[in-house]
């Protein structure tokens, strides 16, 4: 296809005749002309007539994305939403061209974004075999018109969303000069970027008062974390990454178990486009460097990504050396737009020494030196998923992950290991109630487990901790009014954990399988206000709210190291409540939230003035709260220059242990 056709993320203008091809295979299983079809099954040819008569009369939207001065904007991200939901995104050619096919008529939105420009034009009205032309004025803003996928499911309109979500995007990680992803979200509001050492040791994520495992951290849709218990994100690179969404608040009622306090979203670089390709190269002291290569492309259907990174450094004394290399995978395939599939690869592989403490003099500089101790981890993740769109208003998309996690620790007095793993299928129904009323149900199975090198049975021999979870959940986007937009949901986890067997020591019993259901509710508002007399200053007032409760069950240390068979998951409740103003036509927005948490039968593990509170060595019996305000403000004055800045007033409290008037 040459660079002046219009290429779409999902799927490509193509011939009629190779359409009908696309259609019969799709329908019989082989590429047959449309006589095998007649000479076929009566059902088989009522069932081609049917799709052929749908391809006949559906219609194709296109446009030009244009900026201020109406010049074309190549590169430009377009998204077609139906129902409150994408359906689509596109990106403009060389030209600032787009296009969308195989629509069925109905009322569609479009939203256009590039950096420091966004545009959102809606309702767009499409008939049966009539097409429209519609194009995209970009104004300068300092907030994208942009589709989250975070905070609920199937994707929203930012603005359309009531919970609190922070977007990184390409243009911030390399205005930061970002190497990895935990410097790239230092400036998120409410998250707090915690590195326990130079680069290898332990890199956490605290948001709103959290710990750090009451976040879930998912790439491509893959879930990251360990066997109930945190993600060390010191490993991810910023290289190959198109954006990352923080959304802040419980999120279980989406993703179930560690979605406490919130729920951070990598997404890499999308598969689309004409074949483009990049690379970069630095270097510095302690023979440090730094490399990667990557690129991206759509033909005839597929579409492909990729990005390999490297980062070496030698370190300031012995043992000190540092070395993370990182591949990311993208296959899309989408000849027919109402069906398509993807499948996305992560790979990890780090290792860091551990010399130890060291001082400043150099007569005694390598006094002491750990030149041993090393820690290794290796990551990978694996995802895929195929939708397909039954009718207009109705689709069904499956999605399977599997992740690993390895770590091993090699120290003098002997060397340890962490093997996790975590396989999930998740099926999903969607469907158009109305214009304005969308409904997502499912169901899904997580299966995670753990063998520690600490987790030992009666032998002293490692052992596999299992851990089953089926979920049931159900979703609906309602917009009541014009400017009022509501999300309430739920989920129903089922969580099994197999029995763990006695240890070596006799602290352990056999702990019997346990069983436990949550449920989790949530509902998040967004209201959209005009100002009227305000001036040419003061433009769009949004509300947003949200209020759910969060899960997270007992990682495998707290499983493994207690005598309660009764322990059971940590819960919380929030509430956040903000007021988002935009000014001057939207080139600058100011954002207040006030959050509050109460975090729940928390594990506190029992001794000294305890141990009268329970005949358990841990139980479920610490409570605390966090309660802030969280203020950001963004302003795109010219098309080169972005401001942002943001401030965090975050207080917590430890509460007293239940039974106690001592506070823990």
């Amino acid at each position: 296809m040459k660079k002046s056709e219009v290429r779409s993320q999902k799927s490509e203008a193509r011939s009629k005749k190779a359409e009908d091809r696309s259609t019969l295979f799709s329908i019989s299983g082989r590429s047959h002309s449309s006589r095998s079809c007649r000479t076929g099954s009566y059902l088989l040819a009522f069932l081609c007539t049917l799709v052929l008569t749908a391809s006949a009369h559906a219609a194709t939207l296109e446009g030009t994305v244009l900026d201020p001065s109406g010049r074309p904007v190549a590169g430009a991200r377009v998204s077609l939403l139906r129902a409150l939901t994408p359906l689509a995104e596109a990106e403009a050619d060389a030209q600032g061209r787009f296009q969308f096919i195989h629509l069925a008529a109905g009322t569609y939105s479009l939203a256009a974004n590039a950096p420091g420009f966004s545009a959102l034009k809606t309702p767009i009205e499409l008939r049966a075999d009539a097409g429209a032309r519609v194009d995209l004025h970009l104004a300068l803003s300092a907030v994208e018109e942009r589709v989250v996928v975070s905070a609920s499911l199937g994707g929203s309109l930012a603005p359309q969303v009531g919970s609190s979500v922070s977007v990184v995007d390409r243009r911030d990680i390399e205005s930061r000069d970002a190497q990895s992803l935990g410097e790239a979200m230092r400036g998120v509001p409410g998250v707090e970027v915690n590195q326990t050492g130079r680069r290898g040791p332990f890199t956490g994520l605290f948001i709103r008062g959290g710990n750090t495992n009451y976040n879930l951290v998912l790439l491509d849709g893959i879930p990251l974390n360990e066997f109930g218990i945190d993600f060390d994100i010191s490993s991810l690179p910023a290289d190959g990454v198109e954006e990352v969404e923080v959304a802040r608040g419980p999120l279980s009622a989406l993703y179930g178990s560690n979605a406490v306090s919130g729920v951070v979203s990598i997404i890499s670089r999308p598969a689309e486009g004409s074949p483009h390709f990049s690379a970069l190269g630095e270097g510095g002291s302690f023979t440090t460097w730094r490399a990667a290569a990557g690129g991206s492309g759509l033909t005839n259907g597929l579409g492909w990504s990729y990005d390999l990174s490297r980062l070496d450094s030698d370190g300031v004394v012995t043992n000190d050396n540092y070395r993370d290399q990182s591949a990311l995978l993208t296959l899309s395939f989408g000849r027919n737009p109402h069906r398509e599939f993807n499948f996305h690869f992560f790979g990890n592989a780090e290792s860091a020494g551990a010399p130890g403490p060291f001082g400043s003099d150099p007569d005694h500089l390598f006094a002491g030196l750990d030149t041993v101790s090393r820690a290794k981890r290796n990551l990978f993740g694996y995802g895929w998923n195929y939708s397909e769109e039954f009718s207009p208003r109705f689709r069904e998309v499956v999605t399977g992950t599997l992740s690993t996690n390895d770590y091993y620790f090699i120290s003098p007095f002997g060397d340890s290991f962490s093997n996790n793993k975590r396989t999930t299928v998740n099926e999903q129904s969607q469907a158009t109630i109305s214009p304005k009323d969308f409904f997502v149900a499912g169901l899904e199975w997580n299966r995670e487990q753990v063998r520690d090198t600490f987790f030992a049975d009666a032998t002293g021999t490692p052992f596999l901790l299992p851990r089953t979870t089926w979920a049931y959940f159900a979703e609906n986007r309602w917009n009541p009014a014009a400017r009022l937009f509501v999300t309430a949901g739920v989920r129903a986890d089922h969580i099994q954990t197999h029995a763990l067997p006695p240890d070596e020591f006799g602290a352990r019993p056999l702990l019997p399988a346990t069983t436990v259901t949550q449920v989790d509710p949530r509902i998040s508002v967004a209201a959209m206000l005009r100002q009227s007399g305000g001036g040419a200053w003061l433009d769009e007032t949004r509300l947003h709210s949200s209020f759910g409760t969060g899960i997270r069950a007992p990682n495998g240390f707290e499983l493994a190291f207690t005598n309660n068979p009764q322990l059971k998951p940590e819960r919380s409740l929030s509430f956040d409540a903000g007021l988002e103003q935009r000014l001057f036509r939207s080139r600058a927005v100011l954002d207040a939230t006030y959050f509050y948490n109460r975090f729940e039968d928390q594990i506190v593990v029992l001794g000294g003035s305890f141990t009268n509170l329970s005949t358990f060595t841990s139980a479920n019996l610490g409570n605390s709260r966090t309660e802030g305000l969280e203020f950001s403000i963004q302003a795109q004055p010219t098309r080169s220059l972005h401001f942002v800045g943001e401030y965090t007033l975050l207080a917590t409290d430890l509460l007293a242990v239940n039974g106690s008037t001592l506070a823990v």
